[in-house]
Parts: structure tokens; C-alpha cells; sequence
């Protein structure tokens, strides 16, 4: 688990893991509406009950270990069944070196579609692509040339609107004070829950069917 500031107990309940509870509304779309896929890094209908927000570094283990064994179970069951509003939020720590470059290929891919496949190839991959940066390889491996061309020119010349996403992404967490990668943020009836680090699903679960629930 990489943080910011301080390093949580994984084994601590969920009630201790409870960082901060604010009446903040909720937060921020990426504002990218000039672009075709305006809101690819949010899923779920937007007038769901819960709102879950995803923070996380694409070069951080943690958050490959919340991506890759949590987040499948927490889309199907609530993403897809339309429970929940899901948003994943950027929060690249700067101890770590490639994680901007990981993080404007999710990005690009997102304009034209294709967020969510390279996405999970970055995370799944990042155990290669941190010993050189070399985060391109991987990506190709998931898309065709055509789009592979069409990221490389947009990681290139990052559209203000997408480098503006992640700053504002990075000003949320701060609001949300948060130390640490990953962090879930669940809001509900106009509160904010930060949650940092790797929660079990089986505890995050049933929190979330509570706030279901009320």
C-alpha cells in the first residue's frame, strides 16, 4: 500500500478505516464535454442512490490489487445492476516515476473509447512497465494500430481537458484529505465517506447495502 503520509493497519474494520465525513455535494465530472467520450471514467446510472468514487495511481500495487480483485465484484453487483454511480478519479503520487505517463495512456484511450480495456491492461501489466516507464508496449498489446496511433498522438499532446481532469481530480482528494492510494469515497444523502486502503469486499459490501439501505 503506497501513501502520502501515513500508512493504515490493512487488517483495521472498516469503521476505523473511516477517514473523514463531510456534507460536501458530490464531486466533480472530468470536464472534457468538447470530446467524444465525455464521461468514460464514470459508469452507472448518475441518478443512482450511492455514489462510489475511485481513487487510485496506476503504479501503485495497492490500487492494481483493489482494480484487479475488488472493483470486478463491486461492477457486478452494483454498477451493472444500476445501484451504484461509480467514478474513477486520478491520483498519481509523485514518488512514482511513470505513473503520469500511465495515466495520460488510460486517458487518451478513454476519448476514443477504449478506457476501460487499457485501463486494466496498464494495471494488470504494471509489474512490467515499472522497471522502464515503457507503458506504451503494454497498451499495444490490447489496441489495434489504428488506435494504439490515434493514443500515442494524444499522449503526445495531452487536450488541455484531460490534464485539467486530473488536476481537478487531485484537488477533490485534497478536499478529501487524502493520504493515501487507494482510497474509495462513498457518498451518500449528502455525505462523503473516505475510505483508505484495501477494504475487504465482503465488509465494503455490506457497508454499501446499508447506505442502500437508508
Amino acid at each position: 500500500m503506497r501513501s502520502l503520509l501515513i500508512l493504515l493497519p490493512a487488517a483495521l474494520a472498516l469503521p476505523q478505516l473511516m477517514l473523514v465525513a463531510q456534507t460536501t455535494p458530490p464531486a466533480h465530472k472530468a470536464s472534457i464535454m468538447s470530446m467524444n467520450a465525455a464521461n468514460f471514467k464514470e459508469s452507472g446510472p448518475s441518478t443512482a442512490k450511492v455514489q462510489i468514487e475511485i481513487y487510485t495511481d496506476y503504479q501503485c500495487p495497492a490500487c492494481r490489487d483493489l482494480y484487479m480483485n475488488i472493483l470486478p465484484s463491486l461492477n457486478r453487483d452494483y454498477v451493472q445492476t444500476g445501484k451504484i454511480h461509480l467514478i474513477h478519479r486520478d491520483f498519481p503520487l509523485p514518488q512514482h516515476q511513470f505513473t503520469i505517463t500511465a495515466t495520460r495512456y488510460a486517458n487518451a484511450a478513454g476519448v476514443i473509447g477504449k478506457y476501460d480495456i487499457v485501463a486494466a491492461q496498464i494495471f494488470k501489466t504494471q509489474p512490467e512497465w515499472e522497471q522502464n516507464g515503457n507503458v506504451d508496449a503494454e497498451v499495444a498489446k490490447v489496441l489495434s494500430p489504428a488506435d494504439l496511433q490515434k493514443v500515442r498522438d494524444l499522449v503526445k499532446a495531452p487536450p488541455a481537458a484531460l490534464e485539467d481532469s486530473v488536476k481537478a481530480d487531485q484537488a477533490m482528494g485534497n478536499k478529501d484529505r487524502l493520504n493515501q492510494t487507494p482510497t474509495i469515497v462513498i457518498v451518500a444523502n449528502g455525505k462523503r465517506d473516505v475510505i483508505g486502503g484495501i477494504t475487504p469486499y465482503p465488509i465494503l459490501k455490506s457497508y454499501i447495502d446499508k447506505k442502500l439501505a437508508q
